[in-house]
């Protein structure tokens, strides 16, 4: 982890990331559990909805990160959501006005994530994206996999107040550490001119639009967390049924896809950024199915555990791959538009799947739901990799180009 050790800007950014992200997914799962003991199930769902709905405004969000200086709007964005769940945690308030707080707070972090993303390649210069992403990678799955754990367990032995002012600490640490990051630009350079709004989306749109690298990376989100978050709806029943597991072993499978997040970025740094992205991309996929049909043949709970910690690991080298690819391949004046719009394909991919998936579960079995899910995984990588193959080829050093442009 020598970008980590050596940079300090990069430290302070990985730094940040950790510990908002462990302090969000603790707070996320503390708000379901409380939600669903107080308001039942319908809760719930309006809840999840409230979490990723707003992610779908990614591209509007996405544009302010091109617009504006992207330390100062992270730094914005953390604070905003730090003041929102400190007031719910000081006032509890009722049901619609905790789904209204919730969707702002899911707002701030929309308009976050594409700032932070455009913000890496000026923090370790273009020879040190993969590199960075997967340590970033890491440290942002190690919040994945331990912060639900904590939330259940700060929720139960302190109380939801307590819990969602931690979380609301996270965030004014994040802010003071990006906040720290220096030497973003030369003494004395020049600020560009600031472009309208209008015009930074609709150069960001035509990116996204004329961009070959941008589309096969969208293209591969949307149908591939359209099959993948079918998981989602088939591990409890599995491990209920067909392992005879009880809540301990279930929570388990969480963890192991967790754990796997973490280890498969962690591999991909050790490797210092040789390895081609497109390469790894394919390969994230390829992990990704087959640990997915890994767990849904598999005849005790230990098999799948190995399963979900595969596909967990493909998941963490997908995303690893598919941030550095447009990082290489987009100017970064334009980056910002560009992952708010990326990254809007697998939350609508999500909705889809749980609106198909609920049906086809009772249809079919936990067994044959997560046979479709890893199929359509494997099958992604049809169209993939042609998208991306023609994408890239004849593109002799346009990643100079890019950071030419730069």
């Amino acid at each position: 982890m020598s970008l980590i050790r050596g940079n300090v800007a990069f430290r302070r950014y990985w730094s940040a990331r950790l510990v908002s992200y462990l302090g969000d997914q603790l707070a996320r799962t503390a708000l379901l559990i409380a939600a669903y003991d107080r308001y039942g199930g319908t809760a719930v769902a309006l809840l999840l909805l409230a979490t990723t709905a707003p992610r779908l405004l990614g591209p509007l969000l996405g544009a302010l990160a091109d617009r504006f200086d992207q330390r100062r709007l992270m730094v914005g964005c953390d604070l905003t959501q730090a003041l929102l769940y400190l007031t719910l945690a000081l006032l509890a308030p009722p049901l619609p006005v905790l789904l209204a707080a919730v969707t702002a707070a899911t707002l701030a972090a929309t308009a976050f994530t594409p700032a932070g993303r455009s913000l890496l390649p000026r923090l370790v210069g273009q020879e040190r994206l993969p590199a960075a992403n997967a340590q970033l990678a890491v440290g942002m799955n190690i919040g994945f996999a331990a912060g639900p754990a904590l939330g259940g367990l700060m929720l139960a032995t302190i109380d939801l107040t307590s819990t969602l002012i931690v979380d609301a600490a996270t965030f004014v640490a994040s802010a003071l550490l990006i906040g720290g990051v220096r030497g973003l630009s030369a003494p004395g350079a020049p600020t560009p001119p600031r472009e309208p709004y209008r015009q930074v989306l609709g150069a960001g749109m035509h990116v996204v639009r004329t961009s070959g690298v941008v589309r096969a990376v969208s293209i591969g989100f949307l149908v591939l967390v359209t099959f993948a978050a079918l998981d989602n709806l088939a591990l409890v029943p599995l491990g209920r049924t067909a392992l005879a597991a009880d809540e301990v072993m279930i929570g388990l499978l969480g963890t192991a896809y967790g754990v796997g997040m973490v280890l498969g970025p962690m591999l991909l740094a050790r490797a210092g950024g040789r390895t081609r992205m497109q390469f790894v991309l394919y390969g994230a996929v390829l992990a990704l199915g087959v640990g997915t049909l890994v767990t849904g043949v598999s005849p005790v709970i230990g098999v799948a555990l190995v399963g979900q910690a595969l596909a967990g690991a493909g998941a963490g080298w997908h995303h690893v791959a598919s941030d550095t690819l447009i990082q290489q391949h987009v100017p970064a004046e334009r980056l910002g538009v560009v992952f708010g719009t990326v990254y809007m394909f697998p939350y609508g991919a999500e909705v889809l799947a749980y609106l198909a998936g609920a049906s086809l579960l009772g249809a079919i079995g936990p067994r044959w739901l997560l046979a479709v899910s890893g199929v359509g995984i494997l099958a992604t990588l049809a169209l993939v990799v042609p998208l991306l193959t023609r994408a890239l080829g004849g593109r002799v050093g346009r990643r100079a180009a890019v950071a030419a442009v730069a």
